[in-house]
């Protein structure tokens, strides 16, 4: 583990700054990469800095897209991995031609099979990559601008879950504290990264009738029910929290075939603080405490039930 101040100097040193982030982008992974590319830019104005991935088009004309950056310019900089554990899980790989790498994160660092060469600074009692990245700036001098304050705004709101997830403590409302500061428009941001479409809303429905309970948890397997829905893979994958209060339980887990190979998504929560990072992990996965994932192989759809019971062997 690094300190603020050591990751601070690899980025005085650095001409050419790239921001990365996980496949399939969450508001956290979005904001993280613009905050961070705001704060630079604003605060470096003779270094280039570039936030790379898919963003999240429902923010890009409300907020900003992402930048299109050849790959030339990749192969000399310093790249920054923001709300993702290891090169192999960003989003956009061209990130392992990177000069050097630097990495401020939310994610377990002993994750099986994803180790990590560079300064890092990593604390999975933060809510969010975004308020590490607020505390960041703020403990350097970096400047803020509005634009910053909300895409780090946008990402603490929605890793929180509108502030009410198990890591949301008092330091966080200092964080937005900070950030309202700058005249953030909470309202709009709410009503954007909050809404849903009727196809949504019927699917989570779906996913609610659909959910099967075993002992003290509650999961549910879909395959590609999702595509009646007019949902993609990527939106229909990430509705962990829909079956939440199918039925009374202290967990509860999500399956979903992945189109694009042969494995199945596994996200894992606790609704009563069951820490569940150790079942990810025993399946080659990790996370934070009770919010985590891994993936299955399709060829053994049996491990599905594996996870289940070894989610009701937890202990509190």
């Amino acid at each position: 583990m690094n300190t603020f101040t050591e990751l601070y100097q690899s980025i005085v040193e650095a001409k050419v700054i790239t921001i990365y982030g996980h496949g399939q982008p969450d508001g956290d992974c979005f904001g993280s990469a613009i905050g961070l590319r705001e704060i630079l830019r604003a605060s470096f104005p003779d270094k280039e800095v570039y936030a790379l991935g898919s963003g999240l088009e429902r923010f890009k004309d409300r907020l900003c897209g992402m930048d299109i950056v050849p790959d030339e310019k990749i192969k000399g900089s310093l790249g920054i991995l923001v709300d993702v554990s290891c090169l192999r899980r960003c989003e956009d790989q061209r990130v392992t031609t990177c000069a050097s790498h630097i990495k401020l994160d939310h994610h377990n660092i002993n994750r099986v099979g994803e180790p990590f060469e560079g300064k890092m600074f990593v604390d999975p009692e933060r809510i969010a990559a975004a308020e590490i990245i607020a505390d960041f700036a703020t403990t350097m001098g970096l400047k803020f601008n509005r634009l910053a304050a909300e895409a780090l705004y946008l990402g603490i709101l929605t890793d929180s879950g509108h502030f009410i997830y198990h890591g949301t403590t008092p330091h966080t409302f200092e964080v937005i504290a900070k950030l309202a500061s700058y005249g953030v428009d909470m309202k709009s941001l709410i009503e954007i990264a909050f809404h849903e479409e009727p196809n949504v809303k019927a699917f989570k429905k779906y996913m609610v009738s659909h959910a099967k309970r075993y002992g003290e948890v509650t999961y549910l397997y879909i395959k590609d029910e999702y595509k009646k829905f007019d949902l993609s893979y990527e939106e229909a994958s990430s509705f962990v929290n829909a079956i939440a209060g199918a039925y009374p339980c202290h967990s509860y887990a999500y399956f979903c075939d992945n189109p694009h190979n042969d494995e199945i998504r596994v996200e894992l929560r606790s609704n009563k603080l069951y820490p569940v990072v150790g079942v990810a992990t025993a399946f080659g996965g990790g996370g934070h405490p009770f919010a985590a994932g891994c993936e299955l192989k399709k060829a053994h759809p049996e491990q599905i039930l594996d996870v289940v019971k070894a989610m009701n062997e937890i202990k509190k």
